[in-house]
């Protein structure tokens, strides 16, 4: 907009002076006020494409070396150059300075002998445009890398935010599922027991969950709260809560098993705690859910089996349980949210680890193969 008032501005100004100054030959008048209004319209033009305005300046570049007049087209030269050069294409610039040039030079030899002071002016005009131009080009070209890095950095900041979102969702999910699980299983199995002392223990065991379950949630609000002061960053995996040892998790899930009556099979090879504390955190999440899963689903009194296999290079997990009856209803279904599996899956692949859960010979299988050779291994 600027340019194109600018343009009928000057335009009006230059035929009001062409009128006032009219010589009465109409072949030397006529092209100057084409030359005029040729001049201005391509500035006019510059505010649409600036190589549409490069192609129409010919026109007016013809008509002033035809009437020996450079004061209007020296004005277009300069704004069409400075904007063919801040946003043409590489290729279009070189060719246009090229036909400028060319114009320069048929334009200081048309009307008689070389004009040296002409040529040097419209050389300096073009340098100095050119200038100009190359300079609003690397200032646009800055712009728009600055642009690129910030939209970058919004889709990396909200990608990690995703998975900062998701970590914390597996760990909220971990702490409410089991502890509430095994809170509400102990409840409902016992609730019509005259047996104090049975009744006590059922109590005692709560009261373990419940402690349990409070810890884990305020650590994992420390962690919201950002209050572990950079000791301990957070990793998606999740494994950043504390879990203690690998193998006092595996038993205390055992133990959890024994007290709803079921019976626990625990296997347990290779020394757990050689293992990556990343790989012992997540092995201990998903035991964790996968008793969770037993307690839920599986027969009451079932055996059940969990292996734990410490290698050379990777952590073995194995955990199986009789498939529910057919037509049985599994026992708190209104507290499963299709969520676990979905947590160890998540688990594993940030790991990059295997995981697989499903049917195998009347059993529920979970298999899960975690590396054990990460960075906290060296």
């Amino acid at each position: 907009m600027v340019l194109v008032v600018y343009a009928l501005i000057v335009l009006l100004e230059q035929l009001r002076y062409v009128i006032t100054h009219f010589t009465g030959d109409i072949t030397v008048d006529l092209p100057r006020a084409l030359d005029a209004v040729l001049s201005y319209a391509v500035i006019g033009l510059v505010a649409w494409r600036s190589t549409w305005a490069s192609v129409a300046s010919v026109t007016c570049l013809v008509t002033s070396a035809l009437v020996d007049y450079y004061g209007t087209v020296i004005i277009t030269v300069a704004i069409v150059t400075i904007a063919v050069v801040a946003t043409a294409t590489q290729r279009f610039v070189v060719v246009h300075l090229v036909a400028y040039l060319v114009w320069a030079l048929v334009a200081t030899n048309v009307q008689g002998p070389f004009n040296d002071s002409l040529f040097w002016s419209i050389l300096n005009v073009l340098v100095i445009s050119s200038l100009v131009g190359g300079a609003v080009r690397y200032f646009r070209l800055q712009r728009q890398r600055s642009e690129e890095r910030v939209r970058d950095l919004e889709i990396l900041n909200e990608r990690l935010r995703e998975d900062e979102r998701q970590a914390l969702a597996r760990d909220l999910h971990d702490v409410v599922a089991h502890e509430l699980t095994l809170i509400t299983m102990q409840t409902m199995s016992r609730r019509r027991s005259e047996d104090l002392q049975e009744l006590h223990g059922v109590l005692e065991t709560v009261e373990g969950a419940a402690r349990s379950a409070l810890y884990e949630l305020r650590v994992l609000l420390r962690l919201l709260r950002n209050e572990n002061d950079g000791e301990h960053p957070r990793d998606v995996t999740g494994a950043g809560l504390a879990i203690g040892s690998l193998e006092h998790v595996v038993t205390s899930l055992a133990a959890s098993l024994t007290d709803l009556r079921f019976a626990p099979q625990v296997v347990i090879t290779g020394d757990l705690e050689a293992m990556p504390t990343t790989a012992r955190g997540t092995a201990a999440r998903i035991l964790q859910e996968a008793v969770t899963n037993i307690i839920k689903y599986a027969p009451r009194g079932a055996d059940c089996r969990i292996e734990v296999t410490a290698a050379d290079h990777e952590l073995h997990l194995r955990v199986t349980n009789p498939l529910p009856r057919t037509g049985t209803k599994a026992r708190g279904g209104e507290l499963s949210s299709g969520l676990g599996l979905r947590g160890i899956t998540e688990r594993v692949s940030l790991l990059g680890g295997r995981a697989e859960a499903g049917p195998e010979d009347g059993r529920w299988v979970v298999d899960v193969v975690l590396p054990g050779d990460g960075p906290d291994a060296l």
